[in-house]
């Protein structure tokens, strides 16, 4: 296969799908899809007993659809979680690539040490892109009302984002995982989890907008999770997958326009329903009542 070839072929090209789904694969593309589930069933629980914390109640207060899930500790293993079983499907190719090659250049405990190692630099990209949610969470808590409007302008600037040549260059090669090896290989653990480091952040920096929209939206909604990994996953496998980043720019940023206007409207509607009452004024019944005069109840 070409080098010019394989620069723009996805996952599931017919010449680079035949080079990973060898039979050879069977067993570790099983584990991971494995662990894939395991993930998927810890954010079904999370998501489940979520109800029942406090910390929803500061959510549903504050308008930003968002939770620090009980503390950093949580918030870190839930947002970790979170992001193995949406990242590793898409990144099953890169992964049963990289075996394929480091098991022809090296000795089988050394391509299995690599493995691991691509895989924990991979996942420790995703678990640090967490800290800045973590501190979004605090600032939605800490700001009361205004947060309201948070989600508006994070779906703007996902939205935007999906438009910049640094979405475009990220997709490029986190698209085209056979180019990306043949570039990037190296023997040793040490270059393994630098590939999974550099893999890690080109996929970040591919799916920024659309995790930005997900944080917006949702973070602990099951359905919206789910959604985003399918558009992950398509973005990152199929064939002329870069066409999608336009329209669901499009499509987010007109949400995110939505949203606000909503939310000034929501705004709006409770000013003018609550009581326009100051501290220490008698409310209206109270003031109706002390009118009766002693004795009038006897009349």
């Amino acid at each position: 296969m070409e080098v010019q070839d394989t620069e723009y072929a996805s996952a599931f090209t017919p010449s680079v799908l035949e080079q990973w789904r060898r039979r050879e694969n069977l067993f570790p593309g099983l584990a991971l899809l494995m662990l894939t589930v395991v993930g998927w069933v810890y954010i079904a629980y999370q998501t489940s007993t979520m109800d029942s914390m406090e910390t929803m109640t500061m959510e549903a207060m504050s308008g930003a659809r968002i939770s620090t899930m009980g503390g950093f500790v949580p918030f870190v293993s839930g947002w970790t979680a979170m992001m193995v079983a949406m990242m590793i499907p898409a990144t099953l190719p890169l992964i049963l690539l990289y075996r394929i090659v480091s098991r022809q250049r090296l000795n089988p405990i050394r391509a299995r040490v690599g493995i691991v190692a691509l895989f924990l630099g991979y996942i420790a990209v995703w678990a640090v892109a967490g800290l800045p949610v973590y501190a979004y969470a605090l600032t939605a808590q800490s700001i009361g009302r205004f947060a309201v409007v948070l989600p508006a302008v994070l779906l703007v600037i996902g939205g935007v984002y999906q438009f910049t040549s640094l979405k475009r260059s990220c997709h490029a090669r986190c698209s085209s995982p056979l180019f990306f090896l043949m570039q990037k290989w190296k023997p040793g653990t040490a270059a393994a989890l630098r590939l999974g480091v550099l893999h890690g952040l080109d996929c970040l920096g591919c799916c920024a907008g659309l995790m930005v929209g997900l944080i917006a939206l949702g973070m602990m909604n099951l359905v919206l999770v789910f959604t985003a990994a399918l558009i992950i996953f398509a973005e990152k496998t199929l064939p002329e997958s870069h066409r999608v980043a336009r329209p669901l720019g499009f499509l987010m940023i007109a949400g995110g326009m939505a949203v606000f206007g909503f939310s000034l409207l929501g705004g709006m509607e409770n000013g003018i329903e609550s009581p326009m009452e100051e501290p220490g004024m008698p409310a209206m019944e109270d003031s109706m009542e002390n009118m009766e005069e002693p004795g009038m109840g006897s009349m």
